[in-house]
């Protein structure tokens, strides 16, 4: 099996998202998406995503939108994985 990947996201763009991933036919368990709960994912900053996600379970990279602006070091060492921004 893949990696697992851990994808967020805001509430616009989660439907299309997971709609995309699926349509990808990627295997069973490599994805994951989270609604980091805003309402436009471009916008979510470090201060967020530190304080509305937990943990990132067993995900071996983290993807976040690529419009976001964020210190993705930071945060890679806050979690223990890469974060990287998606397309």
């Amino acid at each position: 099996m893949s990696s697992p990947e851990l994808f967020l996201t805001g509430r616009l763009a989660e439907g299309r998202l997971v709609a995309t991933l699926q349509d990808a036919d990627l295997p069973a368990g490599s994805w994951r998406v989270v609604n980091i709960g805003i309402k436009v994912a471009a916008l979510m900053t470090e201060a967020i995503v530190k304080n509305r996600l937990t943990d990132v379970g067993n995900a071996q990279r983290v993807i976040v939108p690529g419009r976001s602006r964020m210190d993705l070091d930071s945060l890679a060492a806050h979690y223990g994985v890469p974060f990287v921004r998606g397309p």
